[in-house]
């Protein structure tokens, strides 16, 4: 068993004594699940492929003031590659495992939290539905049955603690981050960031930036104790102008892991960034958001509107269509992208075709079903259609997210 497992299980056990010398523990969870029918892009005949995204997520309640987050997902291949009897390769993550502290003072409330996984992460508005109790204001764009796992600006990721500041008087927070990974491939990096975030009726936003240092143990061939050569720094922030109820405007931007080193030499690579520029328009109960993106292939991997990573996306939706007693969310996406691009091939905009465009039509429909909520949707790769493989150009998607 490697030293990785064996710290989760050791972590997990200690929060589960630590459950049972409470009386007064109370759980609540959210958790979905999405299945996906489509054929292999990179087979040259029809090959459908049925995968699965899941995600579940739960609190526990000990005390008032003390509880602990776990979220668990996972990413299937194909389950029709030989039959649902069968094991089909997966991917399983821990996204998160914590356990949170809180100290109500006069004028602030101090939250210390201990935690290994992913934590509070830049791209998404979980910090800010944590720690303000808004409802979410993440751009539908980049939804996601991967939980934390989906989009992300850079991750508050591996072993560590942080110390969140949040006050009375004003809708603001802040804090640090201090934690230890392994997103070096040879060794482990010491990070520290720092937070703010605040949340008033018309500006909404959450930026954190931090360091991390690789902890080397030679320089120049020579063993050391520790050595730091280069730096790693990143920076992420999510900005919303105005409202859930008005005209808005969505901003998320960052920067992950660029780095710089022993020559003082900055390296940031193009796959680094993420862009999203999202105005909202809303005329009574329609919506409007128009999305311009560049985003790194690891998160376009894993969401459900977006094929590449530099494009634009045209959403229009409403959430109170109402069919007898059912009240239906009812819209649709049309996007255009670009393949294998980022923003930074702008700077030869006479080749910026050169790899090929995709244009995309998913409408969808969500309902009540049970107790939650039923999502259904069909991706149309009109580019797919033009070029004779209009079995390679459809595919449809049913997923279903309850909170208990």
């Amino acid at each position: 068993m490697t030293r990785t497992k064996k710290t989760v299980i050791i972590f997990a056990a200690a929060a589960m004594l630590f459950s049972k010398a409470f009386a007064s523990s109370f759980f609540s969870g959210y958790s979905g699940a999405k299945l996906n029918y489509s054929a292999n892009q990179k087979s040259e005949d029809y090959d459908p492929d049925l995968t699965l995204q899941a995600f579940f997520a739960g609190q526990f309640n000990f005390t008032q003031n003390t509880w602990s987050h776990i979220e668990l997902s996972i990413d299937t291949g194909d389950f029709l590659g030989q039959s649902l009897f069968h094991e089909t390769p997966s991917l399983f993550q821990i996204d998160e495992i914590s356990l949170i502290t809180r100290a109500n003072l006069s004028s602030v409330s101090n939250y210390f939290s201990i935690f290994m996984g992913t934590y509070d992460p830049i791209g998404s508005d979980i910090f800010l539905q944590r720690y303000f109790t808004i409802s979410p204001i993440a751009s539908k764009l980049v939804d996601s049955y991967l939980g934390l796992a989906g989009s992300i600006l850079y991750p508050h990721f591996g072993l560590g603690i942080a110390d969140i500041i949040k006050m009375h008087n004003v809708p603001v927070a802040m804090g640090g981050y201090v934690y230890a990974n392994h997103e070096d491939a040879k060794f482990y990096v010491l990070n520290a960031d720092l937070r703010f975030a605040c949340n008033f009726r018309y500006f909404t936003c959450d930026f954190a930036a931090g360091l991390g240092f690789p902890l080397a143990n030679s320089y120049q061939g020579s063993d050391v104790i520790v050595a730091v050569d280069k730096v790693y720094w990143h920076a992420g922030t999510t900005i919303l102008f105005g409202n859930n109820f008005t005209q808005s405007l969505f901003i998320q931007a960052g920067i992950y892991n660029a780095t710089f080193n022993a020559a003082r030499e900055s390296i940031i690579a193009p796959s680094d960034f993420y862009l999203l520029f999202e105005p909202r328009f809303k005329a009574q109960d329609t919506h409007i958001n128009l999305s311009i993106f560049s985003l790194p292939p690891a998160t376009v991997e894993k969401l459900l509107f977006v094929d590449d990573t530099l494009g634009a996306d045209f959403h229009v939706y409403t959430e109170t269509l109402q069919l007898g007693s059912k009240v239906f969310t009812l819209g649709s996406h049309f996007s255009f992208s670009l393949i294998n691009k980022t923003f930074m091939d702008f700077k030869d905009a006479a080749n910026l075709l050169e790899n090929g465009y995709n244009l995309n039509f998913t409408p969808y429909f969500a309902t009540e079903f049970l107790s939650g909520e039923l999502h259904v949707q069909s991706t149309l790769r009109l580019m797919k259609f033009v070029e004779g493989s209009i079995g390679k150009g459809i595919s449809v998607d049913i997923g279903f997210r309850t909170r208990f």
